[in-house]
């Protein structure tokens, strides 16, 4: 009866000592994703891990305009990686596709900004690069969507692929593909 009490405690601490380890991984994964963002796990290109950070929006489907904001840098040097092409696709709660475009970030970053205009479809309005095959913001700006992208409320799902780095024309042989919700109140 001794022993099965001694195991009994052994066993008790083990779980407590799990509960605990995993509570402080848990906090410590949380920090690194931020308050403001997430870093999504990261990909090896080279001697590069690259980290799609993107942040948190807050998107209201009766607000005029909604703002996702997303760079792709080294977790090494913390830099951004230059001359980003993306392939952005956002999905609503039924799976249908509500936007696609192939978007390039001379810096790494993109800035989309949504409006809320109650048409059917989407208008880019940027400028087009045909180098990297891709629409560019002009001089920072973000880039501004017309149309009736986040409607409605729901958990939409954004799609980003990378599809070239470090040049407007040069493009990976395997695209960086990310996955992400946005909840759309």
């Amino acid at each position: 009866m001794l022993i099965v009490g001694f195991f009994l405690s052994i066993a008790f601490f083990s779980l407590i000592s799990l509960t605990v380890d995993y509570n402080i991984l848990k906090d410590s994964y949380g920090q690194m994703l931020g308050g403001h963002g997430h870093n999504l796990p990261p990909s090896i290109v080279g001697d590069r891990e690259i980290i799609l950070n993107f942040n948190n929006p807050e998107i209201d489907s009766a607000a005029e305009k909604g703002i996702i904001n997303f760079a792709l840098f080294d977790n090494k040097t913390g830099n951004n990686i230059p001359h980003v092409t993306y392939i952005v696709g956002i999905y609503n709660q039924e799976n249908k596709n509500m936007f696609t475009a192939n978007l390039h970030g001379h810096n790494g970053e993109i800035k989309l900004e949504f409006h809320n205009k109650g048409i059917e479809g989407y208008n880019i309005n940027a400028n087009y690069d045909s180098l990297s095959a891709s629409y560019v913001s002009d001089f920072g700006s973000p880039i501004k969507i017309d149309g009736s992208v986040f409607s409605v409320p729901g958990k939409y799902r954004v799609v980003t692929e990378i599809t070239g780095i470090d040049f407007d024309n040069t493009f990976l042989p395997e695209p960086l593909k990310y996955e992400y919700n946005v909840d759309v109140r």
